[in-house]
């Protein structure tokens, strides 16, 4: 089933107000239409979606300067900070060493999940020279996180 969703995700212009109401450096935006009501909040499928991530992706985002093992709670997600979380969005951020990360996922309808991904680059010259590389993976990686299943606990 998940192979299926992945093949439903399109890349999609970046326009969330929230990411993209600061001027940036790189935007990337994913939506995935469900076949039937989402019941997950935005942060739910997030978290989900950040914890299943493929290995190589967690060794390249140490690369990058994010903790191995960053605590999780209700403020934190990963190595992000969570700005704001309700029923129809999420909003993490992070500041590494090159760059600030700006994460957005939200239910712009009920079947509708979009997940937008938004780069401040500290260090432009450097950060635009691994993102060419690293943006690859990111792009790839950011399909399954949309995609990501929730298991019930």
């Amino acid at each position: 089933m998940k192979n299926q969703l992945a093949q439903q995700v399109r890349q999609v212009e970046a326009t969330d107000p929230i990411a993209t109401a600061q001027r940036y450096d790189y935007a990337d935006a994913f939506e995935l239409r469900l076949s039937e009501p989402d019941p997950h909040s935005p942060e739910t499928w997030v978290r989900a979606g950040l914890d299943s991530t493929p290995k190589w992706v967690d060794r390249i985002a140490r690369l990058l300067g994010m903790r191995s093992a960053p605590a999780e709670s209700a403020e934190q997600v990963g190595d992000f900070r969570v700005i704001e979380s309700g029923p129809e969005v999420v909003h993490l951020e992070t500041t590494l060493p090159l760059m600030r990360v700006v994460l957005v996922g939200r239910r712009v309808e009920p079947t509708l999940r979009m997940f937008t991904s938004v780069l401040h680059y500290q260090r432009p010259v450097l950060a635009r020279l691994i993102w060419a590389v690293v943006g690859i993976g990111h792009r790839r990686a950011a399909r399954q996180l949309i995609t990501s299943k929730i298991s019930a606990k």
